[in-house]
């Protein structure tokens, strides 16, 4: 009988891997993080965005430097006359005018050109920023849609796995109950052990398919398949490396933080933008100063006074001051807008700083909370493996009832289940940290590849089904 348990269990758990690795254990044809990541940015609205923002700011930094620089405008026209005196059966006399003039003007004195450029200056270090965070968010996204394809994929095994351990314990004990050693509870727990665990094996099934599309639909599908992570799918995280966090504080990740992360340079650049926006309101009671050269030709054909063509070209070189008198309140006001404005801007820095600390000291909590509870959980799969063990071993010898068997199966199961969530909820903490330091990016992705192994099917059976009762 015991040969018979086996084999069935053995074939049990081949169809577990199989179905849960087919079409997805090809290592060669698996895509690194940086190769996904490069794909979301394709994909990325909000990638796109930033960078045509960042295109913008630069152009218009260009548009500031050419005030300070000379203009020039020509302008030309051609007039035709028909002139007839009175009484009305004089002749009409016609004639044509020409002129062209051609206009130079180069400022001298314009303080509100510096401020002007100031801004501009700031707005495109705010959209490089910008740009900075949405490729770190592209990153975040793809880390967390790549982690949950793992826990589906992990979750879903381990289903199998307990409906396979599950099968062999039903097995064993209508084997039991045929031979009268066993009640028909027994049996009857062993059933409806099946069919919950049946019931959670598709449920996982929805979901590994589920997250598939999420992460399909960030990097794009595959040439050869309708949806992505398949190569994916064939690794899993190494069991023994967890975050570099242990006698860490979030000092550091706070100093990270307030130095590089986006949102915060992004306000500060901000309030740069007000404050010489405000300078420049301030500016407009100045004066301004331009040198202007004119040149005109004109030539016609005659006047209402004169039969005769002229010709004439006249040029001028000349000094403009505009001093502001009364703008009806106008300046005034932007002045104060400009004020009203800055103050906002402060806040913002005062909200983006806060929003930050908070954020570092959440994800820092976060991370370590995971990094205890896969410590712990690990020690607790040690512990339910014995205790699994020891329930298969008095179930065989009659001193333990088949539920018994059941729940430390199931509790073995779940605890493999949370430890492996456990880890890749902290290395995806981990890289949380990261983002918020503007220090997640190609190069943090590739490290985390390198933490991606070949899964290893083998550790997530369980111990050996427990054998029927003979008399």
């Amino acid at each position: 009988m015991p040969l018979i348990v086996s084999a069935f269990f053995r074939r049990r758990l081949a169809r577990a891997g199989l179905c849960l690795l087919a079409g997805c254990v090809a290592p060669a044809f698996a895509q690194p993080l940086p190769q996904l990541y490069q794909a979301a940015l394709l994909r990325d609205p909000a990638v796109a965005g930033a960078m045509a923002q960042l295109q913008a700011a630069e152009h218009r930094v260009t548009q500031a430097r050419a005030g300070f620089g000379p203009s020039a405008t020509l302008s030309a026209g051609n007039t035709a006359t028909r002139y007839r005196e009175a009484p009305a059966y004089d002749p009409v006399r016609p004639f044509h005018a020409t002129t062209a003039s051609l206009q130079v003007t180069q400022p001298l004195f314009r303080p509100a050109l510096l401020p002007a450029l100031d801004a501009a200056l700031a707005q495109v270090v705010q959209a490089q920023a910008s740009l900075m965070q949405a490729r770190g968010e592209a990153a975040q996204r793809l880390v967390e849609a790549s982690f949950d394809l793992l826990k589906a994929r992990d979750t879903l095994a381990y289903a199998e796995a307990q409906r396979a351990a599950t099968d062999a314990q039903l097995l064993a004990a209508k084997r039991s109950y045929q031979l009268g050693t066993a009640a028909v509870t027994d049996l009857r727990e062993s059933e409806a052990k099946a069919d919950l665990v049946a019931a959670q094996v598709a449920a996982s099934e929805a979901e590994l398919d589920l997250r598939r599309q999420v992460l399909t639909e960030l990097v794009g599908p595959p040439p050869d398949a309708p949806l992505a992570g398949a190569g994916l799918l064939a690794r899993t995280l190494d069991s023994a490396r967890l975050p570099p966090l242990a006698g860490a504080d979030a000092l550091g990740w706070l100093t990270v933080a307030q130095a590089g992360n986006p949102q915060l340079q992004q306000a500060q650049q901000a309030l740069l933008v007000a404050e010489a926006e405000l300078r420049r309101a301030w500016l407009g009671h100045s004066p301004t100063a331009e040198l202007t050269y004119n040149y005109t030709m004109s030539r016609d054909t005659g006047t209402v006074t004169s039969f005769f063509p002229r010709e004439g070209d006249t040029s001028a070189v000349g000094l403009n001051i505009n001093v502001p008198l009364f703008a009806s309140g106008a300046t005034q006001a932007r002045v104060r807008e400009a004020s009203a404005q800055r103050d906002k801007a402060l806040a913002d820095v005062a909200v983006a700083r806060r929003t930050v600390t908070l954020g570092v000291r959440q994800g820092f909590s976060a991370a370590l909370s995971a990094i205890a509870q896969a410590r712990a959980l690990d020690l607790a799969q040690r512990s339910q493996t014995l205790s699994l063990r020891a329930n298969q071993r008095g179930y065989e010898v009659g001193m333990k009832v088949n539920a018994d068997v059941l729940e430390a199966q199931s509790k073995l199961f779940e605890v493999r289940r949370d430890l492996a969530r456990a880890r890749y909820d902290a290395w995806l903490a981990h890289a949380r940290l990261q983002a918020l330091g503007g220090q997640l990016g190609e190069a943090e992705l590739a490290q985390l590849d390198g933490l991606l192994i070949d899964v290893e099917p083998q550790k997530m059976l369980p111990p050996r089904p427990p054998r029927a009762l003979s008399r």
